[in-house]
Parts: C-alpha cells; structure tokens; sequence
C-alpha cells in the first residue's frame, strides 16, 4: 500500500520505480474472476514490487468484505457473509480462521497497547483490532506497513529486500 501514483524502492533507491506491467489473481476461490496486481520496477537495484489491492490478502482468493464478515461472525461480533458461501468458499473462509488462531500471540505483539493485555482467544482479538482500526482494510495497512506481516502470515514479500 502507497500513497501517490507509484510507490517508492524498498530498498530506498532514489529514483522512481517504473511499472513494469502486471499479473493476475484469482478473485474468488472458484476462481471464475480474476484482478490484476499491479508491478513495478526500480532500475536502480533490479527489486520489483506487486502491489495488492488494499482489501486482499497475499496469497489468499477471498474478497476481503467476505472475509471480514465472516470473522465477524467467528468472533460472535455480526451475522456473517451475505449470501452464506458456498461450499469452496466457506472451506477457504475456514481455513483462514483457522490460521488466524494460530497468529493470536504474533498479532497481539504487533498491536500491543492498541489492543486490551487480556485477549487471549482469537475472537477476542479479532473484535479488539476491529475496535483499534475499523475495517479489514485499516487492519492490513496496519500490519503491512509498521510491522512487515499480514493478517494470516508473515509473508516474505511483505519484508524489505536485504
């Protein structure tokens, strides 16, 4: 996530990245809708850099208002997805809870007094950092630019290069 027309080198090369063309997702997990992601190019060191949509998730087919609600309602805080998902789709939305738990103590860390010392179970921490930032959206920002991670893992493509 950047602000501007490009963003700049992680490697904090000094002149513009150029974009250098783009790749395609799947959308969904049905994989009958695809987006494109964005990469760009610094010339200067060789890095390139893919910029997802503030909404998705690296590694992820699921649109980011479906998943949200559905944590939502894992966490006991709304109704769910509208319409309910379908089979693939909810396989998917439960393995992404399901990981989610397992990045309870990761998450608490990056959010730290942001969020109340006592969470301790993943539906708690989830209402907590929707309490912190508000949206998936917010949270995922959050996470990728102060701390280098992501909601569901700490992904090599979200660290500056070395």
């Amino acid at each position: 996530m950047f602000t501007g027309e490009r963003p700049s080198c992680l490697r904090g090369c000094h002149g513009r990245v150029h974009r250098h063309g783009r790749y395609f997702r799947y959308a969904r997990p049905s994989g009958e809708e695809s987006f494109g992601v964005q990469r760009f190019l610094c010339l200067e060191c060789g890095l390139t850099i893919s910029v997802l949509p503030v909404d998705r998730l690296p590694y992820r087919p699921l649109e980011g208002p479906r998943l949200e609600a559905f944590f939502n309602e894992q966490a006991e805080a709304g109704s769910g997805p509208d319409p309910p998902p379908a089979q693939l789709e909810a396989g998917c939305l439960r393995r992404a809870w399901k990981r989610f738990q397992t990045r309870v103590c990761t998450l608490k860390e990056a959010f730290g007094l942001l969020i109340a010392n006592i969470t301790d179970s993943a539906g708690a921490l989830w209402k907590q950092m929707r309490l912190a930032k508000g949206t998936l959206p917010a949270i995922l920002r959050y996470l990728a630019q102060g701390h280098k991670c992501s909601l569901l893992g700490d992904y090599q493509c979200l660290r500056v290069p070395g």
